[in-house]
């Protein structure tokens, strides 16, 4: 298998191709069960139940995932090939839960390819099928066609039956765009179908582009497609975005590794470090009464006794109910919801 120039392969060895440098083992480490963290009761039938092209689905993409990683960090050590590539799985239980551990490893190498000069690149006898034509240039239209126009049934159906996924950044484009009409509109049905076909990684460029201003088309998708993405969150929250963040916590994505729980911890220590917005402060318990008393005066400035977490105060004829972080109960319970995922994680990939 080719990946970024990268080949991976379960021989020890590659046909007309010299080892040059051997630059150690790699290894990656992948766990697996969809709705671990939304169901603790969850039975190994349950991570992977349901249809079996669901299933093979999720199969798929794990090992596309173990790839992709073995490719990273080989790519790394300044590899070009990977030699004895070996996946394993291990069943992973206790408290009434099971899931799997999918261990990949192989020989990080450098290898220097010779040219087979046996076969004669005659060029001659090239063609094109009619297919492949009209697919270039429905492509070729596709970036002409007049923008304010949501994509036609038929455009859509061409779309999805060629597997034109790389046509998805310019569909979300017409997704994600305030709806005029009133009658569903052709793309609103075909856009998900399109996104569920893509890898993790092609989806989650799509998905998470201008995600502070497509949130509300984007959060459902995230949500049904388990497209939650560590670096993204962390990039929303850095610049800012935080009750976006807090949002996207509640989703998930399809196996987690090593490098997604360090970035979600990362996350957890930007929501631990937020600044305080409201305070406590020593003030009269009445109007007539002189004496001082400490108070928490929440970020919208109500006065609360000192024991209180969130503010009983109104704003808007609603409860206030926020912290001295300026956070309500519900998403303090989606941080906290957060921390145990990644608390578990690091003990299943320690």
């Amino acid at each position: 298998m080719h990946m970024n120039n990268l080949i991976i392969t379960t021989t020890n060895s590659i046909e007309n191709a010299k080892i040059e440098k051997y630059l150690g083992v790699v290894t990656t480490n992948l766990v697996i069960g969809t709705n671990f963290f939304s169901d603790f009761k969850a039975s190994f039938t349950d991570f992977f139940g349901g249809m079996s092209g669901t299933y093979r689905k999720q199969m798929d993409t794990l090992y596309q995932r173990a790839y992709d990683a073995l490719s990273i960090k080989a790519s790394a050590l300044g590899a070009n090939c990977v030699l004895g590539f070996k996946i394993d799985f291990d069943e992973l239980s206790g408290k009434g839960t099971q899931m799997f551990m999918i261990s990949v490893s192989g020989t990080a190498v450098k290898i220097k390819q010779t040219l087979d000069t046996s076969h004669n690149n005659n060029t001659s006898n090239v063609s094109v099928s009619a297919d492949q034509l009209n697919i270039e240039v429905f492509k070729e239209n596709w970036h002409k066609r007049n923008k304010a126009h949501t994509p036609w049934i038929n455009e859509l159906n061409f779309i999805m039956s060629n597997n034109l996924t790389d046509l998805a950044e310019s569909l979300y484009d017409y997704y994600a765009t305030e709806r005029v009409q009133i009658d569903a509109r052709p793309i609103d049905e075909k856009f998900p179908i399109i996104l569920s076909t893509l890898s993790y990684d092609e989806a989650v460029e799509v998905i998470y582009k201008d995600y502070e201003t497509r949130y509300t088309y984007a959060y459902d998708l995230i949500k049904a497609n388990k497209l939650f993405n560590a670096q993204k969150v962390l990039d929303l929250l850095n610049a800012g975005h935080l009750n976006l963040v807090i949002k996207l916590l509640e989703t998930e994505k399809p196996d987690y590794m090593r490098e997604d729980v360090e970035v979600m911890t990362e996350i957890l220590s930007v929501l631990d470090a937020l600044p305080d917005k409201g305070k406590f402060q020593e003030m009269k318990s009445g109007v007539f009464s002189a004496k001082l008393e400490e108070m928490y005066i929440c970020p919208l400035g109500h006065k609360n006794n000192k024991d209180v977490i969130f503010c009983e105060g109104t704003h808007n004829g609603s409860w206030c109910g926020l912290n001295i972080k300026g956070l309500n109960r519900e998403q303090v319970d989606t941080i906290e919801a957060f921390r145990v995922k990644v608390n578990i994680l690091k003990t299943l990939l320690a």
